[in-house]
């Protein structure tokens, strides 16, 4: 039996494994066919899986980078948030600091306005007091600081002599063969680790204090400045007002604020972290200002105008107005190692210098003014008392300056530093007395001659006249090996006298031999002194006789007429002449007259000034 498929006549009897592998021989090329598909689509399936995979991370990156941006904007926009915080704050503390230094200000002027003479002298004497506190507190804290530094030093060196001596035994126990393994090493290095760990305690505490109170005595010391500062701002608009004001009640007011400011200047500037010499000039400047106002309200209590004092507001506005501009640039230029460098060195660096430049090339005399004939004359016109002088040592000075003030009560002498003044060294010295009050003097180094003291003495009221006055300064200047000291002028402000001193020989007055001494009305006793010039000129002069006669001299003043005549060595040209000085008055104004005593002619002529300042000349 037979069985058709296709065109293959396929027997019956034919078994099933041969009819299973021809089936699969028939079917064989499809299959490979099938798989070479799937094959294909798999990896295309792999490829568009991977593509996904791909792009899925370059979003997630992509998203990540956004998200990192966002953070780093969020960081910076909190970043500028709390430093304008930060600068907000410090605006309204400084706007706090200033209201508050206001507030005070505008309390000690109603207070100043206000108060009576007793008040006012107990209330100097009560900021006297607070002042010698105060430079107490601060001469203990320098202490501390020296003496914390110093302990540092030992403490290190201590620490590293401990070491050497660790190691020294260390390196005996292994040549000697005892104390070795990990035992003895193992106490070296603890002990070692203990020494390192005090030392490091000590200089981390150490340090945290004085950093402290060094930022202290910085910020005491840029709020002085500051205060400094302000007070010339507001005597600069004071003085600027007063240049025009006309009415007494206006002139009263602004008079009040002058004197109000420079007192609180005065006192500011005793604070400054600068030695005297530094502002004397400044300080000299400050209480001249005061004085003048100080005057003007006693004559405006009178009834009286500031008439005539216009010369000396101009002088004072327009010093002021330099001095301010120092100190707007001192205070704007002061940089942080600046601050660090006048705790660390003291009075040394920019504060001070700026200080000294304001003394002496900011602060000048009103031109053609002087206190006294001749008083500003600096030429050395004749051989000087320095030359051929043993030079003495610091120590030396602070002897001799301890014999020329044995009657001030001084307790304790400070050497100062050196200062050159007309090419010569002078040394500087601080005396301060049993109640704190500070005197500065310059000893010259030839010689150890007494050459300038000044002093910040407080005198209230007219207790000796004007010839005792004289007296006292004339036996001063006797003690000092000055004789034959002739007194040429006095200036009187009401609490103290102003002498000039020239030396006299055979009756003729050495103008070029000049010495200006300072009388305290109140005490009596002389509370300054600048002797410079009588020590560059002084010497034993050759006087010749005069040419002419006193009365031929006189009868060549034409109308004006003398009341009194002496011969006088007065510098001129770079040398000395030999004139006649004549003083009187002519239609009601005094004058000073200096005639050639050989020719008749007339050299020099001052005019005597009546202002706010006293007698001055012109």
């Amino acid at each position: 039996m037979e069985e058709k498929k296709g065109n293959q006549k396929v027997g019956v009897n034919t078994s099933s494994g041969a009819r299973k592998v021809r089936r699969l021989e028939e079917e064989g090329p499809v299959s490979e066919a099938k798989r070479s598909v799937t094959v294909q689509a798999a990896a295309e399936n792999a490829a568009a899986a991977e593509r996904m995979e791909s792009a899925k991370a370059r979003a997630e990156r992509k998203r990540n980078k956004q998200e990192a941006r966002a953070d780093e904007r969020r960081t910076l926009e909190e970043e500028r948030m709390a430093a304008e915080e930060r600068a907000r704050e410090r605006r309204m503390q400084s706007r706090e600091r200033a209201r508050e230094r206001r507030a005070a200000r505008a309390a000690r002027r109603d207070m100043l306005r206000n108060e009576t003479k007793v008040q006012r002298m107990e209330r100097r004497e009560r900021e006297r007091q607070e002042k010698i506190a105060a430079e107490r507190q601060n001469r203990e804290l320098k202490h501390e600081l020296a003496l914390k530094r110093k302990e540092e030093r030992m403490q290190k060196r201590r620490m590293a002599s401990e070491e050497r001596r660790h190691k020294r035994e260390q390196a005996s126990k292994r040549r000697s063969g005892r104390g070795g393994g990990i035992g003895g090493w193992l106490a070296a290095v603890i002990s070692l680790g203990t020494v390192s760990l005090i030392m490091l305690t000590v200089i981390t505490v150490g340090g945290v204090n004085m950093s402290n109170m060094s930022a202290m005595m910085s910020a005491g010391y840029q709020s002085n400045l500051y205060e400094i500062t302000e007070l010339s701002e507001n005597l600069d608009a004071a003085l600027g007002k007063l240049r025009l004001a006309s009415g007494a009640g206006e002139q009263r007011r602004l008079l009040i604020d002058i004197l109000v400011e420079a007192e609180l200047m005065e006192g500011a500037l005793e604070r400054l972290p600068v030695d005297m010499v530094t502002t004397v000039n400044m300080a000299s400047f400050v209480n001249r200002t005061a004085a003048f106002a100080r005057e003007g309200l006693t004559s405006s209590r009178t009834g009286r105008t500031l008439a005539g004092g216009e010369e000396t507001i101009e002088y004072m506005y327009r010093t002021n107005a330099a001095i301010l501009k120092e100190l707007q640039t001192l205070r704007n230029t002061m940089s942080a190692k600046d601050w660090e460098k006048l705790i660390k060195d003291g009075q040394k660096g920019r504060m001070n210098d700026g200080f000294e430049n304001i003394g002496s090339n900011v602060i000048k005399t009103p031109s053609g003014i002087q206190d006294g004939p001749f008083s500003e004359n600096k030429e050395k016109v004749s051989p000087k008392s320095f030359s051929d002088t043993e030079e003495i040592t610091p120590e030396r000075a602070a002897e001799l300056a301890a014999a020329y003030f044995d009657d001030y009560a001084v307790r304790e002498i400070e050497h100062a530093g050196d200062v050159i003044r007309d090419g010569m060294t002078f040394y500087n010295f601080t005396l301060r007395d049993e109640r704190g009050r500070e005197m500065y003097a310059q000893i010259a180094k030839a010689g150890g001659k007494l050459v300038m003291f000044d002093s910040y003495e407080k005198c209230m009221a007219n207790n000796f006249s004007q010839e005792e006055c004289v007296e006292i300064g004339s036996a001063f200047l006797q003690k000092l090996g000055m004789e034959h000291m002739h007194a040429v002028w006095l200036q009187e402000n009401g609490t103290t006298a102003n002498i000039n001193f020239v030396y006299e020989q055979d009756g003729v007055l050495c103008y070029s031999d000049l010495v200006t001494v300072k009388v305290c009305e109140t005490k009596g006793k002389v509370v300054g002194m600048e002797a410079l010039p009588y020590y560059l000129n002084h010497c034993e002069r050759t006087v010749r006789a005069a040419g002419i006669s006193l009365e031929e001299a006189a009868d060549a003043l034409g109308r004006f007429r003398p009341a009194t005549g002496r011969l006088a060595l007065i510098p001129y040209a770079g040398s000395e002449a030999l004139t006649y000085e004549f003083s009187g008055t002519y239609e009601g104004d005094e004058y000073f007259v200096y005639v050639d005593a050989d020719t008749g002619e007339e050299l020099e002529m001052f005019v005597v000034l009546d202002t706010r300042q006293g007698r001055l000349l012109r």
